[in-house]
């Protein structure tokens, strides 16, 4: 049964308030491309964006992060998220994206994470964030 584009913004919802792909992987098409424009990172194919998000979530939980706030807003094409992630001693507003929907399936999720936030948040400058992302020496100019 062809999911509607509320219904798959609805299970992405759950998975991800929880900090899980599982809900909504099944729903990913086969030929799905997860994005982070401003990084470079373009990972193709269902088996491998699950994986991804999937190391997101353990990234996560093992960075104190329990839960996540999520917002979705329907679009012509699929749907925008908006994560505000939280654990006992932190809260910040981690990402936006947006998801593109057809027939049934997301064919393609463009992730634009809050790289300061996440930084300010886990005590990092946001050079030092930048640094570390990178994998660039810490006195590099």
């Amino acid at each position: 049964m062809t999911r509607t584009v509320p219904e798959i913004a609805a299970l992405v919802r759950e998975g991800m308030s929880s900090l899980d792909a599982a809900p909504f992987a099944g729903h990913l098409a086969a030929d799905v491309v997860f994005e982070m424009p401003f990084s470079g990172l373009r990972i193709e194919g269902r088996e491998a964006v699950v994986a991804t998000l999937t190391d997101g979530g353990v990234r996560a939980r093992a960075a104190g992060l329990t839960h996540a706030e999520v917002t979705t807003t329907l679009t012509d094409s699929g749907f925008v998220v908006e994560l505000v992630v939280s654990g006992p001693a932190v809260k910040f507003a981690s990402s936006v994206g947006i998801l593109t929907v057809s027939d049934g399936e997301i064919t393609s999720y463009r992730d634009y994470p809050n790289v300061p936030g996440a930084a300010a948040a886990m005590g990092f400058s946001d050079t030092e964030a930048l640094v570390v992302k990178s994998g660039a020496p810490e006195n590099a100019e």
